[in-house]
Formats: structure tokens, C-alpha cells, sequence
């Protein structure tokens, strides 16, 4: 069970979406890593910190709120109400367009935002939130 799901959510919400990271982000990050290993070990330090990143953040989208937890020892999370979502973007870099990741960007009203970066199918889960509000 997620951290989200476990300390988050409340009685009526329901999850309707769950984007997931795309691994694919840490290939370069380990092969730079493993191969510049000898420059003082910083590379291997920034692979390892990545992964961990990776494997702590956490996306939901419920039928009320966008959700994003982040952190291994302090933890973040951030939401907003979808009723106060005015635009959703997807931008892709170049790689990203290759292996189908995006980042997800939810405005807000009062121009907070809420970002999800590097998610798997950033364009159908665009299409799904649409559908959600």
C-alpha cells in the first residue's frame, strides 16, 4: 500500500488514476555512473539519488484531488482540488517523446501548480483527466 493511499485519502475519495514513473530515466543516470565512477564517485552519488527519487515519488488522481508525495526521510506532498485545475499540459523532451514520458503540468487557479514528471503515457493520462473533471 502506497503512502497516499495509507495517510492521504480520505473516506468518499476513490482512486481513478495512478501514474507511474517511466524507469527508462535511470539508464543514462547508471551508465554515466558506472562509467565516471572514477571522478570522485559523483556520478555512481547522483545515480543512486535519482533511483531513490524515483522509487519514493508517488502520483494519484482521485475523483476529487491531484496528488504528489515525494522524499524517502522528510516527506513532501502536494495537492490540489480538481475542481480548481484550469489547464493540464504534457511536455515531452526528445527523449522523452522516444520513450514515451512526459511531464504533467496541473494549473491552477490562484497559479499554483502541481507537477508530475516523467510519467509513462503523459497523453493518455491527460485524455483520462479530462474525462475525471
Amino acid at each position: 500500500m502506497s503512502y497516499l493511499k495509507n495517510n492521504v485519502l480520505n473516506h468518499q475519495e476513490s482512486v481513478k488514476i495512478e501514474p507511474k514513473i517511466n524507469p527508462i530515466i535511470l539508464l543514462p543516470k547508471w551508465i554515466w555512473g558506472i562509467l565516471g565512477c572514477w571522478l570522485l564517485c559523483i556520478p555512481t552519488i547522483q545515480a543512486i539519488s535519482t533511483t531513490i527519487r524515483v522509487k519514493t515519488t508517488e502520483y494519484l488522481i482521485t475523483n476529487t484531488r491531484v496528488l504528489e508525495k515525494y522524499g524517502l526521510i522528510a516527506t513532501h506532498t502536494d495537492e490540489m482540488p480538481l475542481s480548481k485545475v484550469e489547464n493540464v499540459v504534457v511536455q515531452y523532451s526528445f527523449w522523452g517523446k522516444i520513450f514515451n514520458y512526459g511531464t504533467i503540468v496541473f494549473q491552477g487557479t490562484n497559479h499554483n501548480n502541481v507537477i508530475f514528471s516523467y510519467v509513462k503515457d503523459a497523453e493518455a493520462i491527460k485524455k483520462a483527466i479530462h474525462e475525471i473533471i
